[in-house]
């Protein structure tokens, strides 16, 4: 790891729009020594076109940069491709379509190096509208910034009011708890992946700034109610099977692992009750395919669960869940 360098991995998908707010924020950081990854996984638009015109700009502001591209396999299986390039003592991964103040990353870098029992450190995040002017529509920061322990904070997120962006790690300790720097690969998202190992045994700064702006905007595809439900249901599964994968990988002791494994399962628990408690309170009217929960309820980490479940088309209102725990 080259010290005092900081590794940018960014993974894209049909950006052409965005990207270029990141890529000129770079441009303009502060900070000399950087190195620029940016994962196209299977962009269909003219992302890689605006990408290459500011390959100059690069070279003139000597950031090293890189370029992949992959065909598409989501943002995990992404980073996955750019940490094999990273040669710098600390990592950011930023979302293609965000961007960071000028002296963001000077900051942080600042702070890692005047702290070297710390091993991230974190900053606050402006949301703006998606106009010229990029107006702030809220300010969002650490309501415990004295806190140095967060990994039960990321894994119950709590105070987490932003995952990307924000904070930047020091790579060595990301490879030491994560046992390499491969990351467990899941289209639901990366963020817990990077982030836990990073901040487990360790000590995570604050800085009482905004180092990160993410750009809020209208979804223009609206979808039916019952296709949200799906989502819903999805992402739940989805982000339970990171927490597991990502924790069982960290945690060698038992007795420490199963603790936590219990947080993920009552977190995760209370929410499926609470989402179909909400359908039955509202009386939403709509079908969905139960053979598509089956996947949704099958969780591959409690071996001794059963889950009994509904074929065919149902109502969501009348779906009823039996679990037998067998012990």
């Amino acid at each position: 790891m080259e010290k005092r360098l900081v590794s940018i991995i960014t993974p894209c998908y049909n950006g052409e729009k965005y990207i270029e707010n990141l890529i000129k924020s770079i441009i303009n950081q502060t900070y000399p020594n950087l190195e620029f990854i940016i994962v196209d996984d299977g962009s269909e638009d003219h992302t890689e076109e605006v990408i290459k015109t500011y390959i100059d700009d690069f070279n003139k502001k000597n950031i090293q940069f890189k370029y992949i591209k992959q065909k598409n396999k989501g943002q995990a299986a992404a980073i996955n491709n750019g940490l094999q390039y990273v040669h710098g003592e600390y990592l950011i991964w930023p979302d293609s379509d965000d961007y960071y103040e000028n002296d963001a990353i000077e900051n942080m870098v600042n702070f890692l190096d005047k702290n070297k029992d710390y091993h991230a450190v974190r900053g606050k995040v402006a949301f703006r509208k998606d106009t010229p002017l990029k107006e702030i529509i809220e300010i969002r920061e650490s309501h415990q910034p004295n806190k140095t322990d967060l990994f039960q904070n990321y894994i119950m997120e709590e105070d987490t009011y932003c995952f990307t962006g924000i904070m930047m790690i020091r790579m060595e300790n990301f490879i030491k708890n994560n046992k390499g720097k491969k990351i467990y690969e899941n289209r639901a998202g990366q963020n817990w992946q990077i982030i836990l190992p990073s901040v487990y045994n360790s000590k995570t700064g604050y800085i009482d700034k905004i180092v990160y702006n993410v750009i809020t905007r209208e979804n223009s595809h609206s979808r039916r109610k019952e296709e949200h439900m799906k989502d819903v249901l999805k992402r739940m599964h989805n982000h339970r099977k990171i927490l597991n994968k990502t924790v069982s990988k960290i945690i060698d002791d038992q007795q420490e692992k199963q603790k936590y494994l219990k947080m993920i399962k009552e977190k995760y628990d209370t929410r499926r009750n609470a989402f179909f408690e909400k359908i039955k309170n509202e009386q939403i009217q709509t079908t969905i395919d139960m053979f598509e929960l089956e996947n949704l309820y099958k969780e591959i980490e409690e071996k001794n669960k059963e889950i009994t479940y509904l074929k065919g088309q149902v109502n969501l209102r009348d779906i009823q869940i039996e679990e037998k725990i067998h012990r």
